[in-house]
């Protein structure tokens, strides 16, 4: 089914309401957490659950724990990070269950971050998600601290088709596009390319949209996360109950643009 571009933000602080800056990690840093082999959920029973550092794709990573990104904990939900939530084998696997606490909705979710940090160049990575359910966002991006750079590839729960393009220069200056046509339960080849002057964001090979405005600039690390919602303006109410995984089959850079 080929894309639908459905939302156009613009640069500046009065671009789209979808948009959320700091994706990226407001984590506690690394986790301290220790490897075992178990199994869990939809996990293979060979992966490494809860590394504080693996290799995957030939590059060195890192899981995070503490908060998950604040856009999310609104409406009484407590997003974290949980490195026990990251499983590394044939795939990588990240995983997000929500549960209920009285008036607080327990968001435990998942997030890895590249110990190496890129520039311009090209940025591919292959993923699906498992159990597509309201209240989640599952992401592939570039982030700086402050979002001087920010890249975002984003699926949100109570979106299942959609793919949000958003690139920041800043807390306040950004760029986003919402295309739809490319259901998450699905696997898909995603790619960004990111140039000095434009970033361009592919799915399946397709380019899908290039934006012109806040291009940014600093390096960044390259980041997958997992984590929680409760707001039915940005990836919906919660789900109590049900984990849901992220499957990232590959990730590769190439300096070229």
């Amino acid at each position: 089914m080929p894309f639908t571009p459905s939302l156009s933000g613009s640069s500046g602080s009065n671009g789209s309401s979808s948009a959320s800056s700091g994706n990226g990690t407001s984590s506690t840093g690394s986790s301290s957490g220790s490897s075992s082999t178990g199994s869990s959920g939809s996990t293979s029973s060979s992966a490494v659950v809860g590394p504080s550092e693996f290799t995957f794709s030939g590059y060195n990573w890192e899981t995070h724990n503490g908060s998950a990104p604040p856009v999310g904990n609104v409406n009484g939900n407590v997003g974290t990070f949980d490195p026990m939530n990251v499983s590394v084998g044939g795939e990588l696997v990240l995983s997000l269950t929500q549960a209920q606490n009285g008036s607080q909705i327990l968001s435990s979710g998942s997030e890895v971050m590249t110990k190496q940090t890129f520039t311009y160049g090209s940025f591919e990575f292959t993923s699906r998600v498992e159990n597509v359910l309201s209240g989640s966002d599952s992401s592939g991006f570039l982030y700086a601290p402050n979002s001087s750079t920010e890249i975002d590839m984003e699926q949100v729960g109570n979106k299942p088709d959609a793919v949000d393009c958003t690139n920041w220069k800043g807390v306040s200056n950004f760029q986003d596009t919402e295309v739809t046509g490319f259901h998450q339960g699905n696997s898909h080849d995603f790619k960004i390319v990111w140039a000095p002057t434009h970033v361009d964001w592919y799915v399946d090979g397709q380019l899908v949209v290039s934006h012109t405005q806040a291009v940014p600039s600093a390096p960044a690390p390259f980041l997958f996360n997992m984590w929680g919602t409760n707001k039915s303006t940005w990836g919906g109410l919660a789900t109590i109950g049900p984990t849901r995984y992220m499957y990232i089959s590959n990730f590769a850079y190439a300096p070229s643009y």
